[in-house]
C-alpha cells in the first residue's frame, strides 16, 4: 500500500513539473532575446577629400619647320610627375550598388624635354561618374568621364634658328578604377589607377616664329590615394 502511494506521489510530481515547463516555454519566458540586427555601412552622402600620387606618360610631338618645308623632327617623351589636390563628390546608395559623381582639381609639375624643345604641365582636373558594388565598409568602383587640362609646349626650329611658345587647353576622357574604405562613419579611404587620353592636337607659335607648328599626343596613367570626409 505505501509502495502504490510513493509511486502515485513521484507520477503526480513528475507531471507537474512537466507542465510548469511547458508553461514557461509557451509563455517564452525561458527564451533568450532574439539578437540585433547587424547594421550595415551607407555610402550614401556628400564628401569632401584631399589626395595625392604620381601620374606618368607618353607625348608624341611632331614639329613642322617654320620654313614650310615638313616636319623639322618626331619626338616621343615619358614625362612624369608626383601630383596632390582636391576632390568633392555625391554617392547614393540602393543595396550593394552605388552610384556616384565625383570631380578633382590637381597640381602637378610635368616637364617634358626633347632636342628641339621642351613640354610642360601644371595642373590637371576631371569630371566623372561612378559605379560601385558595396561589401559593408568596402566598396571596389569603376569610374570614366571628362578630362581637362593645359599644354604649354616651346618650340625651336634649327632650320630657321627662331622658336616661340604656345599654350594649349585641352578636353580629353578618362577611365579606371579603385577601391573605397571606411575607415570610421566619417572618413573614407582610397586607392585609385585611372588612364587618361588628350587625342591629338596641334600647337602654333606665337611670339618670334609664328609660323612654327608642332602636333602633339598626349596620354596619361595616374596613381592615387586618398582621404575623405563624408558628411
Amino acid at each position: 500500500m505505501r509502495t502504490s502511494l510513493k509511486a502515485a506521489l513521484t507520477a503526480l510530481l513528475i507531471l507537474t513539473g512537466s507542465a510548469a515547463m511547458a508553461a514557461d516555454l509557451s509563455s517564452g519566458k525561458q527564451l533568450p532575446p532574439a539578437p540585433a540586427l547587424p547594421s550595415f555601412y551607407s555610402w550614401t552622402g556628400f564628401y569632401l577629400g584631399a589626395q595625392g600620387g604620381y601620374s606618368w606618360g607618353s607625348d608624341k610631338i611632331r614639329q613642322l619647320s617654320a620654313t614650310g618645308l615638313g616636319y623639322a623632327g618626331a619626338f616621343r617623351d615619358t614625362p612624369g610627375s608626383a601630383l596632390g589636390g582636391g576632390q568633392a563628390g555625391l554617392n547614393v546608395q540602393f543595396d550593394s550598388i552605388v552610384l556616384g559623381l565625383e570631380g578633382d582639381l590637381e597640381a602637378l609639375q610635368e616637364r617634358g624635354g626633347f632636342s628641339l624643345g621642351r613640354s610642360q604641365r601644371d595642373w590637371q582636373a576631371s569630371l566623372r561618374g561612378r559605379i560601385g558594388y558595396a561589401f559593408d565598409t568596402v566598396m571596389i568602383y569603376g569610374t570614366g568621364g571628362a578630362a581637362f587640362t593645359e599644354f604649354n609646349l616651346r618650340s625651336y626650329d634649327p632650320a630657321s634658328g627662331l622658336g616661340g611658345s604656345t599654350q594649349v587647353s585641352r578636353a580629353g576622357w578618362t577611365l579606371g578604377g579603385g577601391v573605397n574604405y571606411a575607415l570610421t562613419s566619417n572618413l573614407i579611404l582610397g586607392a585609385e589607377y585611372r588612364y587618361t587620353d588628350y587625342g591629338k592636337f596641334d600647337h602654333a607659335a606665337r611670339n618670334t616664329a609664328l609660323g612654327l607648328a608642332s602636333e602633339q599626343e598626349a596620354k596619361t596613367h595616374t596613381v592615387r590615394a586618398s582621404l575623405a570626409y563624408k558628411f
